[in-house]
């Protein structure tokens, strides 16, 4: 049979093991955490430089699209955008 401080220094690694894994499982979490995050930041800067570009392609075809309220732009793009029958 083993000795007791055998046993007891085995059962000591195991537990260092298992710290050492679940460490590493948190920082793994962690990185995925910080990857999903700059992916959403990454995707809403992108979403943002399309609207302001598309907007101002908009505006460079409107006329006198600064004065214009912004109901008066949605009719004007509702109307513009309808199929003819």
């Amino acid at each position: 049979m083993k000795k007791l401080e055998q046993i007891r220094q085995e059962s000591k690694e195991i537990k260092d093991k298992i710290d050492e894994r679940e460490e590493r499982l948190r920082q793994l979490k962690n990185q995925e955490k910080k990857i999903l995050k700059q992916d959403i930041v990454k995707r809403r800067k992108e979403r943002t430089h399309r609207l302001i570009t598309r907007g101002a392609i908009l505006e460079s075809l409107i006329e006198n699209a600064e004065e214009l309220t912004d109901e008066e732009i949605k009719i004007l793009l509702e109307e513009a955008t309808k199929t003819k029958a």
